[in-house]
């Protein structure tokens, strides 16, 4: 571990082409010294001071400017005679279209696992690491692998800060910090569970406090902890941005989870789920992002969800529920089983972006997590059923995947109905891991990575490489698929025969056990 003060390391946030934050937390001390130089050796290019604020939970946020384009440096912090781990991080290109490489990630539950992927990450030959959210999770630890802190629900600042501080005290959390920069976006999690601008799923005001005070609190430590380059200090809230990367890409990062959304559709305070007026984005940040969506002054525009983009949404019989063991998130609407969190939940933004990336034409890709699952999509689709983008899901960390949010025997059958889904292309329920992905003039490259978390010392495998062509809008082409999941034809002919009921099967069986609970 990192010596006193420094115990939680170094890391380094949101680069640009001549600027970067570099971080630390330094509990105890009063002002700490901070250097940077070229990583391959050289003279100092920059150095300075700073305070160490305990308002801030001792976290340090330093600007570093006019550094050289496309450059990888080494950084640290100095206490007295104690010195930080040396940091690794790099700017991004300010022109010229090289190939860009990211390592995107999600769902870190502490309680439920070893982050042995995010060592695999650290290791992988990236640029970047993108954190699509659920950084931490808010709720009582309920996994068996180690014990979270706080021992309760997260509710205070407090809280928060002391389950961030928990978090980056692990060893191949510290790691994977001190070799790449890292760029995060928030999702439920990082405040409270299916959470939405005015409230969450779980939150009872009576027991828990004004939603605004704990909002409020998450937010605040996710900037000490996570910082980014806010466009407005002042409101901790408004987290979208967008970085350029180059001639190449621009990436834009939205809100999906705060600033802009209504109520799920399968609360009673909703609205109908498919009314025009209902918000996932908010007016400011909609038109912000279809703007971005629409500049096609670079080739690729990699459009970055915290939850997913396109369909899962499954038919059902009339007047089926799915019972308590449904994967997460899931509700019976309008005849469709569908997880009302993601944009299925708010189809009439889905629709307005859709029709925003088709204005643009080629070169748009989705980046998302959330779901505990890896997926690839063609798709979003617009009105005439053709796609116009991709997306690509990561997988989660240490949460629990969505197949084993099921008994073991009706995994199979889960997968059979997720190959019914009209826009997937590639899935796989089981596993934790990353998603690596590689940005070049002519294609997006998406490979999936995955890692036994239950074993510290596990390496990571290559599950399956799907290619983007950007001469192909809204097509992929597999590459390689390593794991047992049956290849694009053999799915395609089971899809046939689970449309003869395999979903119903399902339901049925979810509304037996359902029964069975309560005759107990």
């Amino acid at each position: 571990m990192p010596e006193a003060p420094f115990t939680h390391g170094v890391a380094s946030f949101d680069p640009t082409a001549a600027s970067v934050l570099l971080w630390t937390r330094a509990l105890g001390a009063g002002r700490v010294r901070w250097r940077i130089a070229p990583a391959e050796g050289g003279p100092l290019v920059a150095e300075g001071e700073v305070d160490v604020d305990p308002g801030a939970d001792h976290c340090v946020t330093v600007i570093v400017d006019g550094l050289d384009t496309d450059t990888r440096y080494s950084y640290w912090f100095e206490a007295g005679t104690t010195r930080s781990p040396t940091g690794r991080t790099r700017t991004l290109p300010a022109g010229g279209r090289a190939p860009f490489r990211m390592a995107v990630v999600c769902c870190g539950d502490y309680s439920r696992g070893h982050f042995t992927a995010y060592r695999s990450a650290a290791d992988a030959d990236v640029d970047l690491v993108l954190h699509v959210g659920d950084y931490i999770y808010e709720t009582r630890g309920k996994g068996s692998v180690r014990e979270a802190l706080p021992d309760h629900e997260v509710l205070s600042l407090d809280d928060y800060r002391t389950r961030y501080a928990q978090a980056r005290a692990d060893a191949d959390l510290l790691y994977l910090h001190q070799r790449h920069p890292v760029v995060a976006i928030w999702d439920d999690h990082d405040i409270a569970d299916n959470a939405w601008r005015h409230g969450a799923k779980h939150h009872d005001p009576n027991e828990h406090g004004p939603w605004e005070d704990r909002l409020q609190a998450a937010a605040r430590a996710h900037q000490e902890w996570l910082p980014g380059r806010l466009t407005d200090p002042d409101d901790l809230l408004r987290v979208y941005r967008s970085f350029t990367v180059g001639d190449l890409a621009e990436v834009v990062l939205m809100d999906t989870r705060i600033i802009g959304r209504d109520v799920q559709a399968d609360e009673e305070a909703s609205l109908p789920y498919d009314d025009p007026g209902r918000s996932l984005l908010g007016d400011d940040q909609r038109a912000w992002a279809h703007d971005r969506v629409r500049d096609s002054s670079r080739p690729w525009c990699l459009l970055v969800s915290g939850v997913v983009l396109n369909r899962m949404e499954l038919p059902v019989e009339r007047g089926a529920k799915l019972g308590e063991l449904a994967p997460s998130g899931y509700a019976v609407i309008g005849g469709q089983a569908m997880c009302t969190d993601e944009w299925d939940g708010y189809p009439a933004e889905r629709e307005a972006l859709v029709g925003a990336i088709a204005e643009r034409g080629p070169g748009v890709v989705t980046l998302s997590g959330d779901v505990h699952s890896a997926w690839a999509f063609e798709g979003p689709c617009d009105g005439d059923g053709s796609p116009v983008a991709v997306e690509f899901v990561a997988p989660c960390i240490t949460a629990t995947p969505m197949a084993r949010q099921l008994p073991p025997g009706w995994r199979k059958l889960l997968g059979r109905v997720a190959e019914r889904l009209p826009e997937a292309r590639w899935f796989e329920l089981e596993h934790h891991g990353f998603l690596r992905m590689t940005i070049e003039v002519s294609e997006a490259r998406a490979e999936w990575h995955f890692v036994d978390t239950e074993d510290p010392e596990a390496r990571t495998q290559v599950a399956a490489t799907w290619r983007h062509p950007l001469d192909r809008p809204g097509r992929l082409e597999e590459v390689a698929t390593h794991t047992a999941t049956p290849p694009t034809q053999r799915r395609r002919q089971r899809r046939r025969i689970a449309a003869a009921g395999g979903l119903a099967a399902f339901v049925a069986y979810l509304g037996v056990l359902r029964r069975r609970r309560r005759g107990r």
